[in-house]
């Protein structure tokens, strides 16, 4: 039975997540929910059979649209879905070399995505591709040197507003700063290669090595967007498959299982120091990848040690990672109008920030729109709701110094 390997949750009620068979390496199956988990629409991406081609990456950015890659043994390629995973179409020619193999995709808003594939030469740049219309074409980007036998890690990337670092298994972490367009290579020295990478802002983050062999575990921290990294000399439980940040705080949860049978891998943690602290959640659940939306929307899927079988998908219910705003912080940032008659509003602060995210969310809970802004207290950020109805809606200013929360009204 195959176990939800690959995940991307998109709000607080759509997960979408890819089934693989970690026994034999097969996977071709999706399931979507829209519901927070409470029921889930399953089916196989149409074009491929489990002896013609293996997804090996998923990125989504709502309920309807989502992308994969596909290695394929007479040439890879990106598809794509804009009906909830009824049918997925390949687009151009991405991937087609038969030397070709995708690790990751990932999309920054509908429009933009990036995905990334081991080189086609020993020693040449990855094979990288970018997109502005949503798929539709993918231009090739060059990348810095890869060394000499180094492959892509083939793990979900890490990306915060306009970054996004991936990992090899060389133990070296790629970096863009414009969603792709350059990038730029340092070296992580993690012996077992980049395994997981999350970062909570453009500046800091972590990565971790896993050995499945002999369960050993390495932990790296950075915190100048991942120019330079130390080695985290951790107490507690890190169970190291899988790593993400937990979006509105500075925390990172981590989720493993027992591969290896030395019994220090199952489990769940969280840390609020930068991976210097770890903090058992449960000791009872095998996991494998995490993807965290919220502190209270945490995905992982669900495994059996043994068989290697997959036992659905879980979901963090406890509250422990929630954090209420800070006064403060909530004070420090100002919205005007409010109500607004055109669906515009300025936001200000009162305290100079570096890489503000705003999310605005609608009555149901569904994400509609996402902004990065710098923070300056000289220029406020013009937000703009005007497209849609009039109606309640929910701002969440996630920020270095915490989360805060507004009420948006437009007329």
């Amino acid at each position: 039975m195959s176990t939800p390997y690959f995940i991307k949750g998109v709000d607080a009620n759509t997960v979408w997540t890819i089934g693989y068979d970690l026994d034999n390496g097969s996977g071709t199956n999706y399931a979507r929910s829209t519901n927070g988990g409470v029921t889930w629409t399953a089916g196989t991406v149409t074009g491929i059979t489990a002896t013609t081609g293996i997804v090996t990456a998923l990125t989504a950015v709502d309920a309807n649209t989502a992308w994969v890659t596909v290695l394929g043994a007479s040439g890879s390629r990106i598809m794509k879905t804009t009906n909830g995973g009824t049918a997925w179409t390949q687009q151009g020619t991405a991937f087609s070399s038969p030397d070709s193999y995708p690790n990751m995709i990932h999309f920054f808003n509908a429009n933009e995505g990036v995905a990334q594939g081991d080189p086609l030469t020993d020693g040449g740049s990855f094979e990288m591709y970018r997109t502005t219309d949503g798929g539709t074409t993918w231009t090739p980007v060059t990348t810095p040197a890869s060394l000499s036998g180094e492959y892509g890690a083939e793990a979900p990337p890490a990306a915060v507003g306009n970054n996004i670092w991936f990992g090899t298994l060389d133990g070296r972490v790629y970096h863009s700063t414009d969603k792709g367009a350059t990038w730029t290579v340092a070296d992580a020295a993690l012996t077992d290669g980049v395994f997981a990478l999350a970062f909570r802002d453009a500046q800091n983050g972590l990565a971790n090595s896993f050995n499945f062999d002999t369960g050993a575990k390495a932990l790296k921290r950075t915190t100048d967007g991942g120019a330079t990294w130390s080695s985290v000399t951790y107490t507690g439980l890190f169970p190291g498959f899988g790593l993400d940040n937990v979006p509105g705080t500075q925390q990172y949860i981590a989720t493993g299982l027992d591969v290896a049978g030395t019994g220090n891998s199952t489990g769940s943690s969280y840390s609020r120091d930068n991976g210097q602290t770890w903090v058992t959640l449960e000791t009872a659940i095998s996991h494998t990848r995490v993807d965290a939306v919220s502190p209270t929307a945490i995905w992982s899927g669900a495994i059996d040690d043994n068989t290697f079988g997959g036992l659905g998908m879980n979901r963090l219910t406890a509250t422990t990672l929630g954090t209420k705003p800070v006064a403060a912080e909530q004070l420090s940032f100002s919205v005007y109008p409010n109500p607004s008659t055109d669906g515009r509003f300025v936001v200000g602060s009162k305290v100079a920030r570096t890489g503000v995210e705003l999310r605005v969310s609608d009555a149901l809970g569904r994400e509609v729109t996402r902004r990065m802004w710098q923070g300056s207290t000289a220029t406020p950020f013009t937000l703009d709701l005007s497209q849609y109805k009039a109606g309640v809606y929910s701002l969440e200013i996630l920020s270095e110094a915490g989360t805060s929360h507004q009420k948006l009204v437009v007329r």
